[in-house]
């Protein structure tokens, strides 16, 4: 296997990027893709189908090639691989049925690999991701390795898009399915949010709305916790309250994934989040941790380094909530992952990403930074 990455500003440097790129012996088949949406996505696809170039893909927040983090652009990461190892899957679910849609997807990945890993993609604001994972669990009927990230749209909140050669929606799940008995597929999912107070206990609710919190209204304890007055709410931008707030859900064997939230209802007395939890759940609130957790974060994946020392591309899912929070500094974080492997990589800031939590399974996180690492065998 072979790739290249690089970063293109318009459709003329697209095409003269791919032509350079084909100069060589490098004769690339396949194509990932992160694409802000103030690019013309229609044309970029006609740019790799023009080509012969498998491609999978989605709209973005922000672009990463390399050690570099870009606004308005298109990344590109090429591939030459036997086209036996991997497929591209897409499924739509315009009817809101994410949940179904994900276990097609996992049973179809099934049926062309006996162990197959996952490069996911989704559109859609309002989808529950978590749905995504239990219905790659259900269609796999067990774990999958499972990576990658909600499509942005520049924070316009307004459409997001994935797309593949022949398919383009903003409602529908996008999969580069490879063949871990050829490729090999490593990852790791780390936030640095640290938790703040006691454990809390979600009492009621439904999908990715908790209603009550240790039996309160989940809106009073929030604003109570955070003394928050109704005020700061209204005048508080959505990506400060994803940012500074995300609730981290407590998991078996010391684990955890974040939550935000994104939707803080006074009338209901609810809390709307990015992704779906469960009544019993149990959590810690967390606040926006200090920039020395962009360092802690290298740190930690250089211990996969020790464990995955050679990787022939790399694909970065960064949280858009994490440029809220560390601003420029995140661009230190971009970089000191890719010195340690120093291969090829692109990615993306994402509206929420999915990766390894540090236990070998795949969960939907928020505010957090999941990359993913292959090599051929």
């Amino acid at each position: 296997m072979k790739t290249y990455s690089f970063q293109s500003n318009s459709i003329d440097q697209l095409k003269a990027s791919l032509a350079s790129s084909q100069e060589t012996e490098f004769q690339p088949n396949l194509a990932v893709v992160f694409c802000s949406k103030q690019q013309d996505i229609e044309a970029v696809r006609a740019v790799f189908v023009g080509a012969n170039i498998d491609l999978v893909g989605c709209s973005t927040a922000g672009e990463i090639v390399d050690a570099e983090l870009y606004e308005g652009a298109i990344s590109v990461l090429l591939f030459e691989i036997n086209t036996a190892y991997y497929q591209l899957l897409y499924e739509d679910y315009l009817d809101g049925a994410v949940y179904e849609a994900s276990v097609k997807l996992a049973q179809r990945a099934m049926q062309e690999y006996k162990n197959p890993a996952l490069i996911i993609m989704s559109g859609g604001l309002a989808v529950d991701a978590e749905q995504i994972i239990r219905g790659i669990r259900t269609g796999a009927g067990r774990d999958l390795p499972t990576y990658g990230g909600l499509a942005g749209d520049d924070l316009e909140m307004r459409s997001t898009t994935v797309f593949t050669n022949h398919h383009l929606t903003d409602q529908g799940l996008v999969v580069l399915v490879l063949d871990t008995d050829k490729i090999i597929v490593k990852g790791l999912a780390r936030s640095g949010w640290a938790p703040v107070g006691g454990v809390n206990t979600i009492t009621k609710a439904v999908g990715n709305v908790i209603y009550t919190i240790n039996g309160e209204r989940a809106y009073d304890v929030f604003i109570r916790y955070f003394g928050m007055s109704k005020d700061r709410l209204i005048s508080d931008p959505l990506i400060s309250i994803q940012t500074n707030y995300p609730l981290q859900i407590l998991r078996g064997e010391g684990a955890s994934i974040l939550r935000s939230p994104i939707i803080v209802n006074e009338k209901e007395g609810s809390i709307t989040l990015a992704g779906g939890v469960k009544e019993g759940e149990q959590f810690q609130f967390s606040n926006s941790p200090g920039f020395e957790i962009i360092d802690q974060t290298i740190e930690e994946f250089g211990e996969l380094k020790k464990s995955t020392p050679e990787a022939e591309g790399l694909i970065l899912f960064s949280c858009k909530g994490r440029h809220g929070a560390f601003g420029p500094m995140l661009e230190d974080e971009i970089k000191g992952i890719y010195d340690l492997w120093n291969q090829p990589m692109i990615g993306f800031l994402s509206y929420g990403e999915f990766g390894d939590d540090g236990t070998g399974r795949c969960e939907f996180h928020n505010e957090t930074c999941a990359l993913v690492i292959l090599k051929e065998k």
